[in-house]
């Protein structure tokens, strides 16, 4: 995961409460988030501590939400769509094998053959080539 950007079906949510009180979170949650949701800016023991990537990302992107999914909300809704779709399974399903040159557009429609949403596919350029790097869903 990079972030989970709550949205409506009708427009973009902007409304975010930066100042709304982040709770560190505790035991379970924390093995199972971690597992998912990686805090790659620091070490595990730090990250776990802390917890600063994922407060950064609530205050940012959850308190978005927070009149309808609550902090633990946010986060188990996180690991749900998480674990609801994989999509390094779903591209290797449809063919798409790392190290191979694809267009966007037959990355685009094996994730929206399984997930029936248009993806979001970014790449990045490195070297002389583009690389698949981030897909929005």
């Amino acid at each position: 995961i990079h972030g989970v950007w709550p949205d409506h079906t009708s427009f973009v949510m902007y409304g975010f409460n930066p100042l709304l009180a982040y709770c560190l979170l505790q035991d379970n949650i924390l093995t199972e988030l971690d597992a998912r949701w990686p805090q790659l800016t620091s070490t595990k023991i730090i990250g776990l501590q802390f917890q600063r990537f994922w407060e950064y990302e609530y205050r940012k992107h959850g308190t978005c939400c927070a009149d309808v999914f609550n902090q633990s909300m946010y986060f188990d809704i996180s690991m749900k769509l998480t674990d609801s779709i994989d999509l390094l399974k779903i591209l290797r399903t449809k063919g798409i094998k790392p190290g191979y040159t694809y267009t966007g557009d037959q990355i685009s429609r094996a994730i929206k053959s399984v997930t029936q949403n248009n993806p979001n596919p970014k790449c990045t350029y490195i070297g002389r080539s583009f690389e698949l790097n981030e897909v929005g869903i």
